[in-house]
């Protein structure tokens, strides 16, 4: 794993809210209005069907989860993620795979001059010493070179990123967990091979923008996952959105890569699950169900009527 020599955040942000990465008791459900929150009900559905905005890393401390999350698990027989949580040491393998360049490729003639100096100065990474067994020793950028820059990127980030939180304890790990002890049906949006695209099929370019935008990110810069975490406690999309709009400003490819245009084609899988007639929860990022082409924008158009609980 890469050691930087500080921790930012940028672009990882809103990976966080995404599902860009892959237990507790039940909560008693109150007898009051549930709190505004980021889940949803689609109304003239045949069977109990929600959707269910999540966030991939929490603390202990944000258990129980408010009564609608639980309703959903609840409610429903078949939990359909991102991508299959089953198959997790398949992605892991692929990504792992995605993340390096062929053989006879490096990242040397990849990106700019002066930001391979900079790598090379200041970043170092982690290696376990097979003469030591498992303890690790510090090994020069070099040792690096086939790694692709949004790889380095997400090493770079996601340690701030994750600074208040941790995956081990994200929304859909709890869901997961949960679902396998009730034995429900788990399945996933996109195939293990879309999954890891949506990273792995970057190109150099845009994964050169996603290096160089989380080096540049001010030092200690919790505040922008503070604001995107306490937005996703109200169930509010709108604040998801504006967070994350320094990205679709900058990067509008890359942003349209992550949301927008994985809305547009997981909407009919979304509805061929409405047809089975199977009381289900669709679990994704928090910021699919945000914004002007949302899951949920798409789906009304589609004739579906949903509530926010």
């Amino acid at each position: 794993m890469f050691l930087p020599v500080r921790r930012v955040c940028g672009v990882w942000i809103a990976l966080l809210l995404l599902g860009l990465t892959p237990l507790s008791a039940t909560a008693a459900f109150p007898a009051q209005k549930f709190p505004k929150c980021c889940v949803w009900r689609v109304i003239n559905s045949e069977a109990p069907f929600y959707l269910v905005g999540s966030i991939h890393a929490l603390s202990k401390k944000d258990y129980p989860l408010p009564a609608p999350y639980e309703l959903a698990l609840k409610d429903s027989t078949r939990l359909v993620f991102e991508f299959d949580p089953s198959r997790h040491a398949e992605f892991e393998r692929k990504f792992e795979a995605a993340a390096k360049y062929p053989p006879g490729q490096d990242i040397r003639s990849k990106i700019d001059p002066s930001l391979l100096a900079w790598l090379r100065q200041n970043i170092w990474s982690l290696k376990v010493d097979p003469r030591r067994g498992s303890r690790e020793q510090v090994a020069g950028f070099n040792s690096e070179l086939r790694y692709k820059p949004w790889w380095i990127a997400q090493h770079l980030a996601a340690p701030a990123s994750y600074s208040k939180g941790s995956a081990s304890h994200g929304l859909d790990n709890y869901f997961v967990e949960r679902a396998k002890i009730a034995g429900k049906e788990i399945a996933g949006l996109e195939s293990v091979d879309e999954h890891v695209a949506v990273l792995g099929g970057l190109s150099d370019r845009d994964g050169e923008f996603m290096l160089r935008d989380a080096l540049t990110q001010p030092k200690g810069d919790g505040k922008e996952f503070s604001r995107m975490y306490k937005a996703w406690r109200r169930g509010d999309t709108t604040g998801l959105w504006e967070g994350d709009a320094r990205l679709r400003s900058q990067a509008p490819r890359i942003a349209a890569r992550f949301v927008e245009d994985r809305n547009v084609k997981w909407v009919p899988r979304i509805e061929a699950e409405l047809k089975t007639g199977k009381p289900t929860a669709i679990v994704a990022g928090a910021l699919h169900f945000s914004g002007p082409l949302s899951v949920i924008s798409l789906l009304q158009k589609r004739g579906y009527e949903i509530e926010q609980l």
